[in-house]
C-alpha cells in the first residue's frame, strides 16, 4: 500500500510539472517547451477551437508578442489519476500586459478553469487533451516594478 501511495504522490508531481512547464512555455514563449507538454496528437481547445498536434501547439506561444508581457499564474490544482490516465481541473490567473504609458501598463487577466485529460506515454506523463474555459476576465491598470 505504501507503494501505491508513493507512486500517485510521483504521479501527481509529474503532472503538476506539466501544468507548470504549459505557463512557463507562454510566458518565455517557448513554443517547444510548451508543446513537449502534450501528446505528438495532443488537443488544445479554446471557445470551440481545437489546436491538434505538437506541430501546431508550439505555434501558440508566439500569438502572445502582442503582449508586452504575460504572467499566467497557476491555482488550485486537482489531479485525480487512475491508472495511466488522469483528469484535472486547474485554475488559473493569466494577465497579459500592455503599456500605456511611463510605467503603466494595462493589464487583461483571464481567470481560467483548465479541464484536463492526461495519459502516461514512454514519455512520462503528457496532456492529451486541454479544455481552455475562460470564467471571466477582468481589465485594470497596473504599475511596472520601481
Amino acid at each position: 500500500m505504501v507503494s501505491d501511495a508513493a507512486t500517485l504522490l510521483a504521479d501527481e508531481r509529474e503532472i503538476g510539472r506539466l501544468i507548470s512547464n504549459y505557463a512557463r512555455g507562454c510566458d518565455t514563449r517557448n513554443g517547444e517547451l510548451f508543446a513537449a507538454q502534450f501528446t505528438e496528437d495532443g488537443v488544445l481547445e479554446l471557445a470551440t477551437r481545437e489546436t491538434v498536434g505538437q506541430h501546431r501547439l508550439s505555434k501558440i506561444p508566439s500569438m502572445l508578442d502582442q503582449y508586452h508581457l504575460t504572467y499566467h499564474m497557476v491555482h488550485n490544482v486537482l489531479i485525480d489519476v487512475t491508472g495511466d490516465t488522469a483528469t484535472g481541473e486547474v485554475y488559473s490567473a493569466s494577465h497579459h500586459l500592455n503599456p500605456i504609458q511611463r510605467e503603466m501598463f494595462s493589464d487583461r487577466v483571464m481567470y481560467i478553469t483548465y479541464r484536463d485529460n492526461y495519459v502516461r506515454t514512454g514519455q512520462g506523463w503528457k496532456i492529451a487533451r486541454r479544455l481552455v474555459d475562460v470564467q471571466f476576465i477582468e481589465y485594470k491598470t497596473v504599475r511596472g516594478p520601481d
